[in-house]
C-alpha cells in the first residue's frame, strides 16, 4: 500500500505476524503512522490489539525509537491508538478510532456545500454497493444481526416508541457486512449527517411504518440469496426516504423529542 515510500519485502525474521515493514524514507515519524494506518485499514491490525514494546517495533521496522515514539503520537493525538499504564501497560489499537474518523468526515460533509440531492445520490450508490458486498462478503452472523435489528425495530413500533435509530442501525449492520471499512466509514458518516438532519423534525408514525418495511423488504431479498430484488428494494427505499426528508423541510422544525 506504500509502496513509494516503504520495502516492499516484509521481515522475515520478525516473531510477529503483522506484516510490519521496514521505514526508509524521512519524514521517519509521519511514515511510522501511515504504515500502522495501513495495516488498521487492511486490517492485519484490529481494535484492541496490543502493538509489539517500542524496543521491538522499533527494530522490526528499523527506526529510532525517538522517531518510532513521535509516530506513535501523531496517531494517539487522532484517536487511532491509545496507551494504557499499569499491569497491561503498553499501545493499543483504539476500539473508538473509526467513530473518530466517522465524527471527523461528518463535520466535513456538514460543512461543505452539499445539498440532499447530492446526499441522497451518493446515498443510493454506496447502498447498492453494500448490497452487492453483502452477497460476495456477507456472513449469516451479519444476517442475524439485521434480522434482530428488525424484530426491535417492529417491538419498537407496536409500542409507540422511537425507531428511527434501529431503522438507520440496520443500514449501518449492512455496510459493516462489506468488510471493508472505507465503505463503512463513508456510509456510516453519510447516515449519520442525514440523521442529524432529521433529528430536526418530527417523523409522523406511517413513514416510520414505511422505512421499517423498506428494510424488511430489503432484509427478505437477502434471506432469499436475490441480489436484484435486494437492489430493487434497496433503491425504492432510499428514495422513498429521500421523499420523505424532502417533505419533512416544509414542517416546522419539532419542539420535543420524537417519538418515532
Amino acid at each position: 500500500m506504500y509502496g513509494h515510500t516503504m520495502s516492499q519485502k516484509y521481515l522475515r525474521k520478525s516473531t510477529y505476524s503483522v506484516p510490519f515493514s521496514a521505514v526508509k524514507q524521512s519524514p521517519i515519524s509521519r511514515l511510522v503512522s501511515e504504515q500502522i494506518k495501513g495495516l488498521i485499514i487492511e486490517g492485519n491490525l484490529k481494535p484492541g490489539d496490543k502493538l509489539p514494546s517500542e524496543r521491538e517495533l522499533a527494530k522490526t521496522i528499523q527506526v529510532g525509537r525517538l522517531s518510532l515514539r513521535e509516530g506513535l503520537r501523531i496517531l494517539e493525538t487522532m484517536g487511532i491508538i491509545e496507551t494504557r499504564y499499569g499491569v497491561s501497560s503498553g499501545s493499543y489499537i483504539s476500539r473508538v478510532g473509526i467513530e473518530n474518523l466517522i465524527d471527523k468526515f461528518s463535520e466535513c460533509l456538514r460543512l461543505g456545500n452539499i445539498t440532499i440531492e447530492k446526499l441522497y445520490e451518493a446515498r443510493l450508490e454506496l447502498g447498492l454497493i453494500s448490497v452487492k458486498y453483502f452477497f460476495k462478503k456477507g456472513t449469516k452472523a451479519d444476517l442475524k444481526k439485521m434480522e434482530a435489528c428488525v424484530r426491535e425495530a417492529e417491538a419498537l413500533l407496536k409500542r409507540g416508541l422511537q425507531t428511527r435509530e434501529k431503522n438507520i442501525y440496520f443500514h449501518q449492520l449492512l455496510a459493516q457486512a462489506s468488510q471493508n471499512p472505507v465503505f463503512t466509514l463513508v456510509q456510516h458518516s453519510l447516515i449519520e449527517t442525514i440523521r442529524l438532519f432529521l433529528s430536526k423534525f418530527d417523523s409522523p408514525h406511517r413513514d416510520s411504518k414505511k422505512m421499517l418495511d423498506g428494510n424488511k423488504r430489503i432484509l427478505k431479498q437477502l434471506q432469499e440469496r436475490n441480489i436484484q430484488g435486494a437492489l430493487k428494494a434497496m433503491t425504492n427505499h432510499v428514495l422513498y426516504s429521500r421523499k420523505s426528508l424532502k417533505s419533512m423541510t416544509h414542517r416546522p422544525p419539532r419542539k420535543k423529542q420524537s417519538r418515532y
